[in-house]
């Protein structure tokens, strides 16, 4: 493990893959202190980069494409003391005003460095735009990416899914160094970030330029750091296991087993042009869902037979304190970045790997079946660049590619990937493990009707997953006055593979000894199971092509923007196209469809393709420095979650036998979701040091998918079945509040709070299952009400007292403590 962990961290500078990162710009004008008047041809330099500008005959000047970051900004001119800004703060897809004033060497100075302090509103933002820099979340007093992102106004952690402004949770995209990472299978991001190596994270409930989609709700931005003109190191690690064992304390508290490693290190490799920047974790948890678990005694308890159990048989149900065994995540990751600055040319390279091995337990009752428990494998990568080169100091063009592979695999520690073995009680028995007869397992205990599984019981099927896809985009961008124009495109190609087969594959296949010697029958037993294969054959094996073969969804885009910046009037226009093709499945005639049940097959053909215009419009009035209106209005275009489409032809067969008792079918021929939404806000910047703001959005949701009942006709060979289909919509309108008070006598605070309300005709696809087999497929709702995620009243506050550097002496220096509440 160690080995394949250095050498992920390693391809992370290695691999020579194109880069696709976070920019933003600076801009301003430089002028003489005491008149005012324009400096023609001052130099902008941000020191240890390559980039820079000159000023023009107005004195004004703009640098573009620069990586999110905070950075020192040099400005000199002839006959002008030079003048150094530190503490520049740049971030992604925004503009860092920065004016300049520099003092003749006539008139004598003080100082030729000032520091910068980070803007409390931003002023180029048409839309609600809310950001954790690295320094915000090093001093959070919790871990991870989400835990950054769900505080922030409008976003709500939910039995583990996000939901941003009242949609559902499949409409949250997540970027991580702008290359897309949504699980496009379900929700959440695919890849894992390493809180110490991001420079920043960014929430946009909404209201994005034209150059981004594939997400309705919102979009996570994750960015990573960029090595600096320093060689910088840092080691860090937490710990609770301090040798105490399950059932034992110390310091009057219990171990959990919970340990976070992490290593970074960046700077300059060999010249100031190169610059890199790798970060290292393993976090291991021996429960990672603890609880706090007294323990229990009940001493030996007789089976009562009611699960089928030896009556009188008895056990020892007895637990320690502590963490609950079998229930262990250990996971190594990577994040990196490689940047080669030599203007015209720029070249990023960035990546991020994640090992991690899970096991699972249902708490309590599978106390006496831990060495069955099921184990899940992830490993999954991201390698994405981008070259951009400079035909002009303000017009470049960019080149993106990024590759995502992810994969995961289940299934039962003592059988592995032998997919017939699983039930079988011959092979079993080689683990010492007993069954009842030759197919049959081992009975639960019935302990006055609380069931505990005996040991040697199947816990899991086995299940395996590899999807990748391969993306690009190609933008020309350029300054013309005060309009920033941008014009490209993008594609992204998907492979999808599943298998997935259940825990008593065995006995389906012993029922028919004779006929199963024959691989082609074995296959139709196995479709009976059923098994749910795409991009695998019934057995498990690869395959490439075919009926069965792997789903190849892919989304285009081409775009237009322009965003214009005037000092009190910022306007973000942009134009875009999406074509959507889900490599769903549609029949000719849903009333009749193509079913097969003596193979246990359907044939239907493929889905269409869709093609969607999107307006998109955002305003800002920063009316003075310190008060801002922003208005944005756009029209927002995705594919569902492909999880509802996507099902074997054996596994969709079954849902024909099963009617509308199945609560999870599959869709045919879906659309995607378009989402319309307005925004509107005011910021005000009331002290030196504190600001709030205000934003009120409402949005229309169209097309969601819901459960429907699908009558046959009656010389069809199909019976009626159950299937998703577009037909769900939701209307949400809210107000988030956001007040930040920077460092004042040593406390820092933010206070975030949302008030929302959401409605639609259901919470999820499979809402409505219950109420369409108790009716037999006669009702399908459509009365509007509350949605199970929405939170009318949540709010966050978070205080920061800290020491600063030279502050306090050698022992309370930077030493802090931060309080958050939910």
């Amino acid at each position: 493990m160690i080995k394949r962990f250095v050498t992920g961290l390693l391809l992370l500078i290695a691999i020579p893959v194109l880069t696709y990162a976070q920019y933003g710009k600076i801009s301003g004008k430089v002028v003489d202190r005491e008149t005012k008047e324009p400096l023609v041809g001052a130099t902008i330099v941000l020191q240890g980069t390559a980039l820079g500008a000159s000023t023009d005959i107005d004195g004004r000047y703009v640098i573009l494409n620069v990586p999110a970051g905070t950075y020192s900004v040099k400005a000199s001119y002839v006959g002008y003391h030079p003048l150094t800004i530190e503490g520049v703060s740049v971030l992604a897809g925004l503009t860092r005003d920065l004016n300049i004033e520099l003092s003749s060497t006539a008139v004598q100075v003080s100082g030729v460095e000032i520091i910068a302090q980070k803007p409390l509103i931003e002023k180029t933002a048409t839309n609600a735009v809310r950001i954790q820099g690295s320094a915000d979340i090093e001093r959070l007093p919790v871990r991870g990416v989400q835990a950054y992102f769900t505080l922030q106004p409008g976003v709500v952690l939910q039995n583990g899914a996000v939901y941003v402004r009242g949609s559902r949770s499949d409409e949250v995209g997540y970027q991580v160094e702008g290359a897309d990472v949504r699980n496009i299978l379900g929700n959440g991001s695919l890849i894992t970030t390493i809180p110490e190596a991001l420079q920043e994270v960014s929430v946009q409930a909404g209201g994005y330029g034209a150059d981004k989609g594939g997400a309705n709700a919102g979009i996570v931005q994750q960015t990573f750091k960029t090595g600096g003109s320093k060689l910088n190191v840092m080691v860090q690690g937490e710990t609770d296991n301090f040798g105490n064992y399950p059932g034992k304390q110390t310091l009057g508290t219990y171990s959990y087993g919970y340990s976070d490693y992490v290593f970074s290190i960046g700077g300059p490799l060999m010249t100031d042009n190169i610059k890199f920047f790798v970060a290292g974790e393993n976090n291991f948890v021996r429960d990672a869902n603890p609880w706090f678990w007294s323990g229990a005694n009940f001493g030996y308890l007789k089976d009562n037979g009611g699960s089928g159990g030896l009556k009188g048989d008895s056990a020892l149900v007895s637990w320690p304190a502590g963490n609950v065994p079998g229930r262990m995540n250990n996971r190594y990751s990577g994040n990196g970045t490689l940047l080669l600055d030599y203007k015209p040319v720029q070249v990023r390279l960035a990546g991020a790997f994640t090992w991690a091995r899970n096991v699972n337990n249902d708490l309590l009752m599978n106390m006496f079946d831990l060495v069955r428990n099921p184990v899940t494998d992830f490993n999954n990568a991201l390698f994405d660049g981008k070259v951009s080169y400079f035909l002009t100091a303000n017009t470049f063009f960019e080149v993106n590619l990024n590759y995502l592979d992810t994969r995961d695999k289940t299934y039962d520690p003592l059988i592995g990937d032998n997919v017939l073995g699983y039930g079988d009680s011959l092979a079993l028995a080689q683990h010492g493990i007993t069954y009842v007869n030759r197919t049959q397992a081992p009975l639960p205990y019935n302990f006055y009707g609380f069931v505990f599984n005996r040991a040697g019981a199947p816990l899991t099927g086995f299940a395996k997953d590899h999807n990748s896809y391969i993306g690009g985009a190609v933008d020309l961008t350029s300054q013309i006055g005060n309009h920033e124009i941008k014009v490209g495109g993008s594609y992204q190609y998907w492979s999808i593979s599943h298998y997935g087969i259940g825990a008593g594959v065995f006995s389906s296949v012993y029922t028919s000894p004779d006929v199963a010697r024959n691989r082609a029958a074995l296959a139709t037993l196995l479709r009976r199971v059923p098994v749910n294969n795409y991009g695998y054959d019934e057995f498990g094996a690869p395959l490439s092509s075919g009926p069965d073969g792997p789903k190849h969804p892919y989304f285009a885009a081409a775009y237009v923007q322009d965003r214009i910046e005037f000092s009190d009037l910022v306007v973000n226009a942009g134009l875009r196209f999406d074509y959507i093709f889900m490599d769903d499945w549609k029949f000719a005639d849903p009333s009749n469809p193509a079913y097969d049940p003596n193979n246990f097959l359907i044939y239907p053909g493929k889905g269409n393709t869709y093609a969607f215009v999107e307006p998109r419009l955002g305003f800002s009035f920063p009316v003075t420095d310190r008060t801002v209106f922003h208005l944005q209005y756009g029209k927002f275009v995705q594919a569902p979650n492909l999880s509802t489409v996507y099902r074997s032809r054996a596994a969709a067969a079954q849902i024909f036998a099963g009617q509308y008792y199945f609560s999870n079918p599959i869709g045919y021929n879906i659309q995607p979701v378009r989402t319309t939404q307005y925004e509107i806000g005011f910021s005000q910047q009331v002290s030196d040091f504190a600001a709030f703001d205000v934003t009120g959005f409402y949005k229309d949701v169209k097309g969601q998918l819901q459960d429907k009942y699908f009558q046959t006709s009656a010389n069809s060979v199909a019976p009626s079945y159950k299937a998703y289909a577009n037909g769900d919509f939701e209307t949400v309108m809210g107000m988030e509040l956001s007040l930040r008070i920077r460092r004042v006598n040593r406390i820092q605070a933010e206070v975030n709070y949302t008030l929302q309300d959401a409605r639609g005709t259901n919470s999820f696809a499979n809402s409505a299952a219950a109420l369409i087999e108790v009716t037999g497929g006669g009702i399908t709702p459509d009365m509007v009400v509350p949605l199970t995620y929405d939170q009318t009243h949540r709010g966050s506050i978070s205080l920061d007292y800290r020491w600063a550097k030279d502050d306090g002496g050698p022992i309370l220096q930077q030493l802090g403590i931060n309080l958050l509440l939910t």
